[in-house]
């Protein structure tokens, strides 16, 4: 009686083939997947810094100075012989202040873009923005690009409000603004010195970048520039 089957040395030499066909499929695969990771990855900066350089442009483009009158915490009226101080309230400041830091610029300014997100809120269009790179509270080593927002002008220069990360892991934040007096374009702006006084700059270009996932050596650099539409000087209310 005849009994076909297998040897070992026919059952190995199958085992390997196996392995090694099952190898190649999966070092195949592996590649597609760390391909397609790395794409996705570049994908969403990409898309993010898209969207955060639209919203820093969205809300300098509306920036706004207004005239200030001669500035008097005390009137006088006089009433026959009688003399009385009426008391008036400090009119709120406009301003455009950008800072040169290197590769972490921080700009703040009032600007008309505010809106509303509840019925009957008592908010107009105007408020205070800034946009600065700070570090990452749970992680020091990377740096997050940081929107903050205040519906309500005062007499402060500063912008305290509500805060939220609009780009993450960013390597560089700088902003350059287009003097049209001198026609050329400065790291610095500040409408409280008399260089700037009363004057918006003409244009604002961006730059933000971020490490390359395929590549610790390069950046991926996104820039976008935008008009401001009230460049024109400080308009009166």
């Amino acid at each position: 009686m005849n009994r076909k089957g297998f040897t070992l040395i026919e059952v190995l030499v199958s085992m390997a083939v196996l392995a090694m066909i099952m190898a190649s499929v999966w070092q195949g695969t592996k590649q597609s997947l760390d391909s397609k990771e790395r794409v996705e990855k570049r994908d969403a900066i990409f898309q993010g810094g898209r969207v955060a350089l639209r919203k820093i442009a969205d809300d300098i483009s509306m920036a706004f100075l207004i005239k200030s009158p001669t500035e008097r915490n005390t009137t006088a009226a006089v009433t026959g012989t009688a003399t009385a101080e009426v008391q008036t309230r400090p009119r709120p400041i406009t301003f455009f202040i950008g800072e040169d830091r290197g590769e972490r610029d921080e700009v703040r300014f009032t600007t008309l873009s505010n809106i509303r997100l509840f019925k009957n809120a008592k908010q107009s269009d105007q408020a205070k923005v800034s946009y600065s790179a700070q570090s990452d509270p749970d992680d020091s080593q990377v740096i997050n690009l940081v929107r903050t927002f205040s519906p309500y002008l005062d007499e402060q220069n500063n912008v305290e409000g509500s805060s939220y990360v609009v780009a993450e892991n960013i390597q560089e934040f700088s902003v350059e603004y287009y003097d049209l007096r001198k026609q050329e374009w400065g790291r610095t702006w500040n409408t409280e010195t008399i260089d700037w006084k009363g004057r918006l700059p003409r244009a604002v270009r961006i730059t933000l970048s971020f490490p390359d996932p395929e590549n610790d050596r390069e950046s991926i650099v996104l820039r976008t520039a935008t008009m401001i539409a009230l460049s024109a000087g400080p308009i009166e209310f």
